[in-house]
């Protein structure tokens, strides 16, 4: 497979990746229920699952060591904690995957909790070291972000698992991407505001469910317009 690409096999309610290492081998990971993984209790099922879903992985990885690799290891859950207040009087914090574990289709845990020491050192300077005011203004006004950043996580699951292989999903980003380019101060897309920005995971959030509401006028405008023209030419 051509190296230095995130390669994804979206499955509607399962995926399976493979992310590349520097030694151009690769990290190949199965999400999927554990429903779905207890139902695979023999070679032959294993295969047959494969050759239904995965039909051109099988010979990149090779029969014998999909095999192996799938019968030597059992599937573990994937975690997301939301939890607040973080501190504890002005004696403990909690800070990073502690408070805010998430799961990994973002990428952002190791983002976040680099965030949570931006911010801590910030209200260090803005308090004066006085840890009752730091600890308590850090659980107030993180939570929110704290949270956001686990729901897009999840949602980029959903996204990557599923919504990717839909047309309106498509649509959506080209639309999203070429009036980035024609607005890039104003219109940013959801994954950029993420991953490439510092704008906070809540007003993410909220960017995304602003742009929403313009792209259902507009669709809405065109669609009458279209409507109008349909019974123009129908006379």
């Amino acid at each position: 497979m051509p190296p230095n690409y995130l390669h994804i096999w979206p499955r509607g309610n399962f995926m399976m990746i493979a992310l590349p290492n520097q030694d151009c081998s690769w990290t190949v990971t199965l999400f999927m229920p554990f429903s779905n993984f207890k139902s695979i209790d023999s070679e032959n099922k294993l295969l047959e699952f494969f050759d239904k879903y995965f039909p051109d992985a099988v010979p990149l990885i090779g029969e014998k060591k999909l095999i192996e690799d799938f019968f030597t290891g059992s599937p573990s859950p994937l975690i997301t904690i939301k939890c607040r207040p973080y501190h504890v009087s002005n004696k403990a914090l909690i800070i990073g995957d502690a408070s805010h574990a998430v799961v990994p289709f973002y990428g952002q845990g190791m983002n976040a909790g680099f965030e949570d020491c931006t911010i801590l050192d910030q209200l260090f300077q803005k308090h004066n070291d006085s840890l009752a005011e730091i600890l308590s203004d850090f659980s107030n006004m993180r939570w929110k972000d704290a949270f956001a950043v686990c729901d897009l996580a999840m949602y980029n699951y959903i996204e990557m698992r599923d919504l990717v292989t839909r047309p309106s999903y498509r649509l959506r980003k080209a639309v999203d991407d070429m009036i980035f380019w024609l607005l890039p101060d104003i219109w940013v897309p959801l994954y950029n505001s993420v991953t490439f920005s510092t704008m906070p995971y809540s007003q993410c959030v909220k960017n995304r469910q602003w742009q929403n509401k313009v792209l259902a006028l507009i669709l809405l405008i065109c669609g009458f317009f279209i409507f109008i023209l349909y019974c123009m030419f129908r006379r």
